[in-house]
């Protein structure tokens, strides 16, 4: 066995040897497919080294959002279109509007630069001087208003500890995440519930709070414990609806769920 092995071995590079020779002779009689390469590869390379200084790529118009206000410095008409460092320019555009999760910019043939804005998506709202919106990853929003937005839930207790909340900032403290991943569970819940919850309070991470439709709290534990929670609430109110009952609470923390009725 060892022996058959070592011829088995030793047969490789013959082997090998014959298989390239023969890929040698194969081109040899049939060269054409290997030119058509050759040229194709030297056209494109051809182009390459001729599009920085070809007249035809030289940026005339800038494409731009209708909704956002941009400025794209003016050195960048009649500069070479591949010529641009598109990464340069979006983070000037970017500082421009902090606001906004991003700038794409590509290049359009012969001669656009195409600018595209992505902006945020509101998640909910906290209150500082007025109700701001505030996106999945905590940047806060600049367009705040008095009354809030409707159909966003209100977060409170989110700047617990001493932590202040700054419009067009970022923020990731504790109360903050813990209430935007709760707000995250409570829109995959079911419609009785995610349709309803109003506010959440997070001043106590331990022990958090939701209104339903502005007027009954629901008492929850602490976030690792929310799925099971929300489950006992879905029950509740499946319970509730056939009994019409007013209610000023309900305290899912308990197996069996705490009713307060509205008196």
């Amino acid at each position: 066995m060892a022996k058959r092995r070592r011829q088995r071995v030793t047969g490789l590079i013959p082997l090998l040897g014959r298989g390239l020779s023969g890929l040698f002779r194969w081109m040899w009689t049939h060269p054409a497919p290997f030119l058509v390469m050759g040229m194709a590869v030297a056209a494109v390379w051809g182009l390459c080294a001729a599009a920085p200084h070809a007249d035809v790529f030289r940026v005339s118009q800038i494409s731009l959002p209708s909704n956002v206000s941009l400025k794209v410095p003016e050195s960048v008409i009649g500069t070479n279109l591949w010529r641009v460092n598109l990464r340069t320019l979006s983070d000037e555009l970017s500082r421009q509007q902090p606001a906004l999760k991003a700038i794409r910019i590509t290049r359009r043939m012969p001669n656009t630069i195409l600018v595209e804005a992505v902006p945020r998506i509101p998640l909910a709202q906290v209150r500082i001087d007025r109700w701001y919106p505030v996106d999945a990853e905590g940047f806060v929003l600049p367009e705040g208003s008095a009354e809030g937005v409707h159909g966003l839930i209100r977060i409170m207790g989110a700047d617990h500890a001493g932590v202040s909340l700054r419009p067009g900032k970022p923020d990731t403290h504790d109360q903050l995440g813990v209430a935007l991943r709760v707000v995250e569970a409570l829109r995959r819940a079911p419609a009785s519930i995610s349709q309803h919850v109003s506010a959440l309070n997070v001043a106590d991470p331990q022990q958090i709070r939701l209104l339903l439709d502005g007027e009954t709290e629901v008492r929850c534990g602490s976030e690792a414990e929310l799925g099971a929670h929300l489950e006992r609430l879905r029950a509740t109110l499946k319970v509730l609806s056939k009994q019409q009952l007013p209610v000023r609470y309900i305290d899912v923390r308990f197996q069996e769920p705490v009713i307060g009725p509205r008196t």
